[in-house]
């Protein structure tokens, strides 16, 4: 490959991967054989080498950057400018009548192993199974209207989208190349390098997850102060879309390979029930009269006055089971305990599930072969 390989360093990537599996082929071809050679004639035929291989600029560029690191000792510094020098070298078009192809650096193959894009016609709408557990008292209702998280969603979603299109289309820009070679964009709109470990997980659920996980550990924190039956409601919101909603694996799990079906562990969905979980347990899972009653009034007998005592007016509504006779007369077709207490068994059940799943393996690094 002449007199030191520089030529065959700028053969190209199309090139070099037509080699290698026309060596693996001519490999197989021998063994099968049981000799040491092979037909070369039912061997692919290789492609033209790019044409910055035989441009003498490029190549003294790449030789003058070699040559120098290798004359180099242990401690010694590089000659940074020099290999900026070198580099910038390959910016310059020398022969503007050759049209040299470059190389794809962020191609990705729109496939379901990919993380999926956010679309604005995605609804931002939580996933809840047809479940709902809601208090219907007026002074119990969340303050909080549902459409204000998900209209910030959506907002969030069509930032995160624009954002990604601006690296994209400045990338493709910068230094006057195409976009190929240049740095920047994403391979998915919902990676945010900003963040790292447990944020990074949080950063790619939906905003409301986030603000539902944050208000229950909130209770958690200070079980002491929060009403039992206020603590609930928010456990709730946080507890029926975990339990009986669809996870999003591909866009919700780390890394950007992983599909709704591959069957391999949802680390960061295991991370989420482990953590409802621990947000009931400062109020005994919830299994107190008071969660599910009004208080008692004062100066009753504890025997008499705990006939007299009312269940709160709670709205349930359970796509899972809709043949349950009504248990609520206040607003529901299913007992409050019974949603809640099928809400426990269903995350203790995805849990223990997840547990005996295999990990996900890494990323691979797909070169074309």
């Amino acid at each position: 490959h002449g007199e030191d390989a520089m030529e065959w360093i700028l053969f190209g990537a199309e090139y070099h991967k037509a080699k290698y599996k026309r060596d693996m082929k001519a490999q197989q071809q021998q063994q099968q054989q049981g000799s040491s050679s092979s037909d070369s004639a039912s061997l692919p035929a290789l492609p033209e080498p790019l044409a910055l291989s035989k441009n003498k600029h490029y190549l003294n560029c790449l030789r003058k950057a070699f040559r120098h690191v290798a004359s180099l000792g242990f401690v010694e510094m590089p000659n940074y400018d020099l290999i900026g020098q070198c580099l910038t070298g390959f910016l310059q078009n020398i022969n503007p009548e050759k049209s040299v192809p470059s190389m794809d650096w962020k191609e990705r193959h729109s496939t379901s192993k990919r993380r999926r894009t956010i679309s604005s016609n995605t609804s931002c709408t939580l996933d809840t199974g047809g479940v709902a557990w809601n208090l219907l008292d007026e002074d119990d209702v969340d303050p909080l209207d549902d459409n204000t998280l998900v209209e910030a969603e959506s907002d969030r979603r069509a930032a995160l989208e624009a954002a990604a299109a601006v690296l994209e289309d400045t990338s493709r820009s910068a230094k006057g190349l195409d976009g190929n070679n240049a740095p920047g964009g994403s391979s998915s709109a919902l990676d945010n390098g900003t963040f790292t470990g447990e944020a990074s997980d949080l950063a790619r659920l939906p905003l409301q997850i986030q603000f539902y996980l944050s208000q229950a550990e909130y209770n958690a924190r200070h079980s002491d102060k929060v009403p039992l039956h206020l603590a609930l409601r928010d456990w709730m919101l946080l507890a029926v879309p975990l339990a009986h909603g669809a996870w999003d694996t591909a866009s919700w799990e780390r890394g950007n390979h992983r599909t709704d079906d591959d069957g391999y562990r949802n680390e960061v969905y295991m991370s989420m029930l482990q953590k409802c979980m621990d947000a009931a347990e400062p109020f005994n899972r919830f299994s107190d009269r008071e969660c599910y009653y009004y208080p008692t009034l004062g100066g009753e007998e504890e025997g008499v006055e705990a006939k007299k005592r009312k269940r709160r007016r709670v709205g349930t509504t359970n796509a899972v089971v809709p043949h349950l006779e009504s248990e609520n007369s206040d607003g529901g077709n299913e007992s409050p305990l019974v949603v809640v207490s099928r809400a426990f068994f269903s995350l203790r059940l995805a849990l223990d599930m997840q547990r005996g799943k295999n990990f996900a393996p890494p990323p691979k690094l797909s070169f074309g072969y």
